[in-house]
């Protein structure tokens, strides 16, 4: 039997009996929320324009679906060097409500004053969105757009001119299973961006279980291991315009994760792309580049498939990055309440160890449900801290007798050095004393000022721009940044897979541009590296996907600069 709802086919699976979240064994005492005086964002929505609204498909039904939300993605659409934000909405999958809730494409037209270009681009979709995934996939120079989604996925190509063409059918890479997240990487390191699909699982309107009060007639939201889990998706991209599925030859068509988030970067320092596939009660995957054009599944031998007492968690978004400065990079997972959010440190060779508790980071998780994520160096002072976005899935836990409430704050874990971290919440603005529903979060310089803001989706809500006011803040108003954007010429475009290590007078900064991170969103692939108190840039050195090496000249600080790939 197949339903149509939104404008699509979703087909029905059964799906087994509904099964209570588990709870994480080792509790953790709630940290301090007080804030060092040097991260600071503005909320600048009300600035903004903005006054799309989200439309998540909630009802009294509590279809699983409608429990997530979606992503959000900044890119710069029109190539005029301002990021702009393209905004996915879900919607009903079997009410009638009388509306057509859109996706939107809001044009920034400088220092993050946005304009409504949604009908003249012709992203203007509808549909039930999750997730957004942006990148140049054929080359031309302009940024595309993939969007996964419950139902067929689809993919736009950038015309160059402002608007989009719907390409999905002849680029082949539609597939109509339920996806969240998405990343574009290139694995075999051919030049054309190959594109990793994060799905869920198989769920459908007719096979909805009830779960809740059923005297009382109450739903509330079904546990994630009512919903089995769908293979996830590899597409290699032909180079001419058409993706072919390789998951199977590839050898990393697992069936044990309900796929939410991806991040792809090395991870183990040898010149290539992984991945790292945060997924919902089930092992995070990690799928290792062999560097002869494969990605070989050390899920199991990782260390980073599990919390550090052996346990799968409900996990959402993700990222990775240097947090220690010594070269390695650090996985970070966001999970549910009564989980603590994950920090995994390298070990070397592809190893990983929980490393939560000591660093700091479970400290302040621990009562909420993180979603969107990032490790970006917020105060530009050469260290990597983390943003979480939180919210819960239910919003009538009261008529259970529960007191989780679904709006929440968000958190932000200052670096304070080498991968020791510090609750802030009370200090960093406004937005961090309030509550809400977040969900997806994109990262970028929305406002060209050599710091990274933030763009966040809530759920049923409009979104929240942040404005990183931090340099105005006197322990950080001496921090130095550049901004490199990076052109590749026989790698990909964007460059994604390129690390980058910048030389200070104590200090190496390791960064790479990643694909995917976060919770279904996309974002600015400009690196903005915080320099802290140094004076100068000794020097800068840029690593290429497929192995060749710039010495770039270094930069003076506080300014953007291009650097091109050699052709030879």
């Amino acid at each position: 039997m197949l339903l149509w709802f939104c404008g699509f086919c979703v087909s029905c699976a059964r799906v087994p009996a509904p099964v209570s979240r588990a709870p994480s064994l080792v509790p953790q005492p709630h940290a301090s929320t007080t804030a060092p005086a040097s991260i600071f964002f503005t909320d600048a929505t009300d600035n903004t324009g903005l006054n799309w609204r989200h439309v998540s498909g909630t009802t009294s039904e509590k279809h699983f679906p409608s429990a997530n939300g979606s992503g959000l993605a900044v890119l710069d659409y029109d190539g005029d060097g301002w990021m702009d934000l393209y905004l996915v909405t879900s919607c009903f999958l079997s009410t009638k409500v009388g509306i057509d809730p859109r996706n939107a494409v809001w044009r920034n037209r400088s220092q993050t004053v946005f304009e409504d270009v949604t009908v003249s681009t012709g992203l203007g979709v509808g549909g039930f969105g999750q997730g957004v995934a942006v990148a140049d996939f054929n080359n031309d120079g302009f940024q595309d757009v993939y969007l996964p989604r419950y139902g067929m996925n689809a993919l736009f190509r950038n015309s160059g001119d402002g608007t989009f063409v719907d390409c999905t059918e002849e680029s082949q890479a539609g597939a109509s299973t339920w996806g969240v997240s998405a990343a574009f990487f290139d694995y075999d390191e051919d030049g054309n961006l190959d594109l990793y699909v994060a799905n869920y699982g198989k769920w459908s309107v007719d096979t909805s279980e009830f779960c809740g009060d059923k005297a009382r007639g109450i739903r509330m939201y079904c546990s994630p291991q009512s919903v089995p889990p769908e293979s996830h998706v590899l597409f290699h991209n032909t180079g001419v315009g058409v993706f072919e599925d390789v998951t199977g030859s590839m050898g990393i068509d697992r069936t044990d994760g309900r796929g939410q988030g991806v991040v792809a970067a090395d991870l183990n320092a040898d010149g290539h792309c992984d991945l790292y596939v945060a997924n919902d009660l089930g092992p995070n995957f990690l799928f290792i580049n062999d560097g002869q054009g494969r990605l070989l599944d050390q899920t199991d031998t990782s260390g980073a498939a599990y919390n550090e007492i052996g346990r799968a968690e409900a996990s959402m978004g993700v990222d990775a990055g240097d947090v220690r400065g010594d070269g390695r990079v650090s996985l970070f997972v966001t999970n549910f309440e009564d989980e603590h959010n994950t920090l995994y440190d390298s070990l070397g060779s592809g190893l990983f160890q929980d490393v939560s508790s000591m660093s700091g980071v479970a400290a302040g998780s621990i009562p909420y449900v993180g979603w969107g994520a990032a490790l970006e160096d917020l105060d530009n002072d050469g260290w990597l801290d983390i943003f979480v976005a939180n919210g819960h899935v239910d919003d009538n836990l009261h008529d259970f007798g529960r007191s989780s409430p679904h709006e929440q704050p968000a958190v932000i874990w200052r670096n304070r050095g080498r991968g020791a971290f510090d609750v802030v919440r009370e200090g960093a603005g406004e937005y961090f004393l309030t509550r809400h529903s977040s969900r997806g979060v994109a990262f970028g310089d929305l406002d060209n000022d050599g710091d990274i803001d933030l763009a966040i989706s809530h759920k049923d809500a409009r979104p929240t721009v942040l404005r990183n006011d931090s340099c105005q803040r006197e322990a950080s108003k001496d921090n130095g940044w550049i901004q490199l954007r990076l052109v590749g010429i026989c790698q990909n475009r964007d460059a994604i897979g390129t690390a980058v290590e910048v030389h200070l007078d104590d200090q190496r900064l390791h960064r790479q541009i990643r694909g995917g991170k976060s919770y279904a969103s996309a974002h600015d692939y400009r690196l903005t590296v915080g320099t802290g108190k140094a004076q100068k840039i000794d020097r800068l050195v840029v690593r290429w996907p497929g192995g060749k090496t710039t010495g770039a000249v270094p930069p003076k600080l506080r300014s953007t600069v291009t650097v091109r790939e050699p052709i030879d």
